[in-house]
């Protein structure tokens, strides 16, 4: 057994002489190669912003005729705002004056009778080629008078509702065409 012991003792120092070489000579020795941080990856370049593609602008309403109450007139005469109605004549007008609550006296005299029962606003471009087809009045000459009087007329009220209703006739998003008539009896 002795043997194995002087193979193992002899091993041990060889191990702890190899080691303590190799740790002496590191700490004695420093590496002759700098050590230097590596350099910073090159930022990202940031991703390209997508070039918008032009959406076409829905019209606010498609090509036909709606029956609406003009709250306001651009004074370039450019754009309108209005308010969509349905509008009812003859027995049809009787019939929807009474289920709106007005008493069957009164409503036997109508022969129109204008619901608002949606208060939504919609602006409108006018078209270049607008033509206004108001009720009579004053002699219009100039379309600035047919302006100021399509203001007046769409600001006017009877009792407590709007005196006129207009028709406008949109196409391609734009309003060719108002023509005017009253919401109430002309006698």
């Amino acid at each position: 057994m002795r043997p194995v012991r002087i193979i193992t003792a002899v091993v041990f120092a060889a191990a702890i002489a190899v080691t303590g070489c190799a740790a002496h000579s590191t700490a004695a020795n420093p590496p002759v190669t700098p050590v230097v941080d590596a350099p910073a990856p090159p930022a990202p370049s940031p991703a390209p912003k997508p070039i918008p593609v032009p959406v076409p602008k829905a019209p606010v309403l498609a090509d036909g005729r709606y029956d609406a109450y003009i709250q306001q007139v651009n004074t370039r005469g450019d754009y309108l705002v209005v308010d969509l109605v349905q509008v009812f004549q003859s027995q049809a007008a009787i019939d929807a004056a009474i289920a709106d609550g007005m008493p069957h006296d009164q409503a036997q005299v109508l022969y129109v009778w204008v619901r608002n029962q949606n208060p939504r606003l919609r602006t409108l471009a006018m078209a270049s080629d607008l033509r206004l087809d108001l009720l009579p009045g004053d002699c219009i000459e100039s379309r600035n008078h047919q302006f100021a009087k399509l203001i007046k007329d769409s600001r006017a009220m009877s009792n407590s509702r709007p005196a006129y209703y207009f028709t406008l006739t949109v196409a391609g998003g734009a309003v060719h065409r108002i023509q005017e008539d009253k919401t109430f009896n002309a006698c």
